[in-house]
């Protein structure tokens, strides 16, 4: 989505997390705008709020403790595809623009249509729903994710069943007139999306609820789930209902992917892919509401452990702490018990249980040791765990994380022109969904200087011009006097660069240099190709034409 130029500051708070053979999707900025005192009328066929859609349908897998419930649903497939298109959540984008564009028949009030859902969506982008007496954000984001008030707003479109339950649970967190508005925007794409669901959507969906409800029960995979949630000591009372709602995606060349949202999982399923294949994503994403329902002393506990550590690999391995613990006691785990020739494959296979690749291998590298503590009964958040992930951090990189496992979570001031650079920097290193993200362009403002000062722990960047460094003086605190020294004498050698330095053990600060916005980009890519981490200059050397 082209970025305007306007000054801004922006935060994102994603804590979407990304399961095997998933892709996150771009996201839409935070807007600050008023409500509209009505919804406009959208001028386009819609069928009418009050008729029911089809159906929905549900099967169960039971445990002891715990009762799992998959889901297909007509509406909250179709908010899926409207929040999907719109760029909310990480999903299979791509699959379902293509959809619409050459089989439903998208056309230009489908654009402006979507437009006006994406701008009500932003409205409520990071917004935090916390009671009275809540404490100071933490040193380091923690997994809240059913506090945030853009995860309630996706969760009204998966629980409701009706477009009147729909508007009242977005009237809980809207204004009445947006519940409405969002509300008459699905309705306009319904005629086309429910010839689509009975077509195919509904019977995919149905099918691989029962599917799926029948391996778990079959694998006894639910006494493992409840098995892993005395290991994270979630706080989930006797008779928990942990709900996963299916999505239809359409075929199309690109990668599946699923999300947690509080205690209800997002899960595309495809036609032709077997329930044991999709079974370790299931799991995979539960693990992550298993590991924020643990109570929030413990999870501060356990921050404040990694930061009293002053190991260099402490902080950026707290980042992926939650996404290598799903990967190895979920992928992992739930595949090798399901498919043990395909757990070996995927094993071998750099890239095979996580697409990306500090995930990858760090929860490779973790599996024997958390697999042996689950077996004895240990925790997460009990003697010796820290020090037991740490060394499998280091096992996996004897050298250190690389240097873009160090912008997360990431905040960063830059130029208004650089915000593209900014973004592909969040893009790569998943920093919004490891933890967080915030940018500001207003080098000069005093909330820039806020934002910096209470997000000391996280990584930091910086992107100017060479003519602009001199600006970055006001952040002396941030940087040091010996990097802003340092940087200039880089600027008077005329190469664009970027300058690295650990002001903490593990916390590094990154300056990027360069003239123009294409260059601002290859720098980026230049240093989330860096595999070792560095301090000093790391100069982007410009080739000269080659003349025909």
């Amino acid at each position: 989505m082209p970025l305007p130029l306007a000054s801004r500051l922006v935060r994102f708070s994603v804590p979407v997390l990304l399961a095997l053979g998933s892709a996150a999707c771009s996201r839409a900025p935070k807007v600050d705008r008023p409500s509209p005192a009505t919804a406009p009328a959208i001028g386009m066929e819609r069928t009418d709020a009050s008729a029911p859609p089809a159906v929905s349908f549900e099967r169960q897998a039971a445990g002891s403790s715990f009762r799992l419930v998959f889901h297909a649903a007509p509406l909250a497939n179709l908010v899926y595809q409207l929040d999907c298109m719109a760029g909310r959540h990480p999903c299979s984008r791509a699959a379902f623009e293509s959809l619409w564009r050459n089989d439903l028949g998208w056309n230009d009030e489908d654009e402006a249509a979507l437009a006006d859902w994406r701008e009500l969506r932003a409205r409520f982008q990071g917004v935090e729903a916390r009671g009275p007496g809540a404490t100071p954000a933490p040193p380091l984001p923690l997994p809240r994710t059913d506090r945030a008030a853009s995860t309630r707003l996706a969760v009204a479109g998966l629980v409701a069943r009706t477009p009147q339950e729909h508007i009242a649970q977005l009237g809980r967190i809207t204004s009445p007139a947006d519940a409405r508005r969002v509300q008459a925007i699905a309705d306009h794409f319904r005629p086309r999306f429910d010839a689509y669901w009975a077509r195919e959507g509904r019977a995919l969906c149905e099918r691989s609820a029962e599917e799926l409800a029948s391996l778990f029960a079959r694998e006894d995979l639910t006494a493992y789930i409840e098995r892993a949630a005395r290991f994270y000591e979630a706080n989930l009372p006797e008779g928990t209902v942990l709900d996963f709602h299916l999505m239809a995606r359409p075929p199309h060349r690109s990668i599946n992917a699923a999300h947690q949202l509080g205690s209800h999982a997002v899960v595309e399923v495809l036609e032709g892919e077997p329930a044991k294949d999709r079974a370790p994503v299931v799991v995979h994403e539960l693990f992550h509401h298993l590991f924020a329902a643990a109570p929030d002393e413990r999870l501060a506990a356990l921050q404040r452990a990694f930061l009293d550590s002053n190991d260099p690999v402490a902080i950026p391995s707290h980042a992926l702490l939650d996404e290598a613990l799903a990967t190895a006691l979920g992928t992992a785990e739930v595949s090798r018990k399901l498919d043990p020739t395909h757990y070996a494959s995927l094993f071998a296979q750099p890239g095979g249980l996580y697409a990306e690749e500090t995930i990858d291998r760090v929860a490779k590298a973790l599996e024997p040791f958390v697999e042996a503590r689950l077996a004895e009964g240990g925790t997460l958040h009990g003697p010796g765990f820290v020090e037991g992930y740490l060394a499998a951090v280091r096992a996996a990189y004897p050298a250190g994380l690389p240097p873009i496992a160090h912008v997360r979570p990431l905040v960063a001031a830059l130029e208004p022109a650089f915000w593209g650079a900014f973004e592909a920097l969040d893009g790569i290193s998943m920093a919004s969904s490891l933890g967080g993200a915030a940018a500001s362009d207003r080098l000069d403002a005093p909330e820039t200087m806020d934002m910096l000062a209470s997000h000391r722990m996280w990584g930091a960047a910086f992107f100017v011009t060479p003519a602009s460094l001199h600006r970055l003086a006001r952040f002396t605190e941030t940087l040091g006097d010996a990097t802003l020294q340092a940087a200039a004498a880089e600027v008077r050698r005329g190469q664009p660069f970027v300058y690295a330095v650990q002001r903490s053990p593990g916390v590094y600060r990154f300056v990027f240099v360069a003239k123009d916005t294409a260059t601002m980009g290859r720098l980026v890519r230049a240093l989330s190709q860096q595999k070792t981490p560095f301090e000093g200059s790391m100069a982007l050397v410009e080739r000269p034409a080659v003349k025909p």
